[in-house]
């Protein structure tokens, strides 16, 4: 008898293909499993707020996590630079299409520029040579009326938008016209030109159609200003450095918003004395105010910014020491609109920027080296910034006003 031949499988056989419908139908299956976690994820989420909303009625977005908000702080970037006779003050007009900026080698001028650093004219107080004036911080009032501090004579000489001389401060409370008027019978006429001679301490004045006469100059014992600056509200602020007598005037915009000079009686507000020590100050170059009205000056010699309180009372200071956020000549200052602090280190060869809108200043960042190429300061001294973001920095020793931008 014969055995029928048996066909064994085979263990290598391979396993049946699925077919294309088959295939699909897995897809819609997995499709569906994660759509329905999608769904049970979801109604985990209604169901808390649901569940803390009947435990804790209050709006719904309270309920919600508020975003974290960051202020963004970054350094501005460096644009271009005009040439200038180692420039120590800079400003801008009030529309931001004019830069005025004092020179303190050759002429000694202030000259004006256009946006683009293009030269349109220069001017320069009356009766003075380059020998017998020193200009050095310059500040533009919302009229666009130009006042520059003339560090030879001590007069802080006041001049219009173009360049014209209007009249000068030359004592915390005396003008050259009300000076000349008391010396006139009470008038200054038409035409009349004068300027404070700190050479022979005299006021040197000529009347029309007369010969030119001169007379005692006022008391400048009291009087020996440095830095000018406008705050917010129009007020003038101006840094006295007096010897024994470091300190500031403030001067209100009502004090300065006639044109009738002759009747100049200043509510002159003061603060600070000299000294070292906390709440003291020492050649301070420049002062602005934040928001709420606070004080900050630069106070040079004691490498730090002093800080002052809306009523003047001294409240802290900053910037001293030897670590990344600290100063070593503090010249310039400027307050932008994020009440973030400009400050302007003439041996640091760089501008320093801390934030000082919260409860302690926090130093944001620097920016600047010292060097001679594009984007490098050799003795940075004054600083001033427009509606637009643009920086002006005077870079003196380069012979240049350098243009930053935010």
């Amino acid at each position: 008898m014969t055995t029928p031949d048996i066909e064994l499988e085979s263990k290598d056989a391979p396993d049946p293909v699925p077919s294309a419908e088959e295939v699909q139908e897995e897809r819609k299956r997995r499709k569906l499993l994660f759509l329905l976690v999608l769904l049970l994820l979801l109604l985990c989420c209604v169901g808390y707020f649901f569940i803390s909303y009947l435990l804790k009625p209050r709006p719904i977005p309270d309920m919600l996590p508020e975003p974290v908000s960051q202020t963004v702080a970054y350094p501005p970037t460096y644009k271009l630079s005009f040439p200038a006779d180692a420039p120590v003050g800079v400003a801008v007009s009030p529309d931001g299409q004019r830069i005025y900026v004092v020179e303190s080698a050759g002429e000694r001028l202030i000259k004006i520029f256009d946006r683009d650093g293009n030269f349109i004219k220069s001017f320069a107080p009356p009766g003075t040579t380059k020998s017998n004036r020193k200009p050095t911080y310059i500040a533009i009032d919302a009229g666009g009326r130009v006042f520059v501090n003339d560090t030879y004579n001590n007069v802080i000489a006041i001049f219009d938008a173009e360049g014209v001389f209007l009249d000068g401060i030359i004592a915390k409370d005396i003008t050259l016209s009300e000076f000349v008027a008391g010396k006139n019978n009470g008038s200054v006429p038409l035409g009349t030109l004068y300027y404070y001679n700190n050479t022979s301490k005299t006021v040197d004045y000529k009347l029309p159609g007369q010969t030119a006469t001169s007379k005692a100059g006022p008391d400048q014992s009291q009087w020996s200003p440095l830095g000018i600056r406008f705050d917010p509200n129009g007020n003038l602020m101006i840094t006295n450095i007096t010897a024994g007598k470091h300190g500031v005037l403030i001067y209100s915009a009502a004090d300065l918003a006639g044109t009738n000079w002759q009747s100049f009686n200043p509510q002159v507000r003061e603060f600070g004395v000299e000294g070292k020590d906390p709440g003291q100050l020492s050649f301070p170059n420049s002062v602005v105010t934040d928001k709420l009205g606070n004080f900050y000056v630069s106070d040079g010699n004691n490498g730090r910014i002093s800080a002052w309180t809306v009523d003047m009372q001294y409240k802290t200071f900053f910037g001293f020491g030897s670590t990344e956020d600290s100063l070593n000549l503090p010249r310039g200052v400027w307050m932008d609109a994020k009440d973030h602090l400009h400050v302007v280190d003439a041996v640091g060869q760089y501008v320093r920027v801390y934030d000082v809108s919260g409860v302690e200043p926090a130093f944001l960042y620097n920016f600047g080296v010292y060097g001679s190429l594009e984007g490098e300061f050799n003795y940075p001294i004054d600083i001033c910034i427009d509606a637009t973001g643009r920086l002006y920095i005077a870079d003196r020793e380069n012979n240049r006003i350098q243009i930053w931008s935010y």
